[in-house]
């Protein structure tokens, strides 16, 4: 289950995992996940239900630098479909807003999480 964070690198830019999977099917703590990745180089941002759009709240993981390059690379697409150029507020703004997949962010928030499916 924790699949989604540790490959998380340079080439999957961003993971996440819902707070309840972590805490419940896990057995960890998010701050004990988050450490771990911290201690891989990797950035975290925890978010509260509130912050979320996923119920329980959820805990990102990301490569700064590949989440930055891909953004960079992809500015064209990134800036059409209103999503933010900068990691931080990347993952924030998708962590708060749930993106069907008609929708033209879709296909960046995709190669964020390097999904090819």
């Amino acid at each position: 289950m924790l699949r989604s964070l540790t490959e998380v690198g340079p080439s999957k830019p961003v993971g996440y995992l819902p707070l309840k999977t972590i805490e419940d099917f896990v057995q960890l703590s998010p701050e004990t996940v988050a450490a771990a990745a911290t201690a891989r180089g990797l950035t975290t941002a925890q978010f509260s239900p509130l912050e979320c759009c996923i119920k329980s709240g959820a805990l990102y993981v990301y490569h700064r630098e590949a989440l930055a390059s891909l953004l960079q690379a992809r500015a064209d697409a990134v800036t059409a479909a209103g999503l933010p150029l900068d990691p931080d507020r990347f993952v924030a703004h998708i962590a708060a807003v749930w993106v069907d997949v008609d929708n033209p962010a879709h296909t960046v928030i995709r190669a964020a999480f390097a999904d090819r499916s």
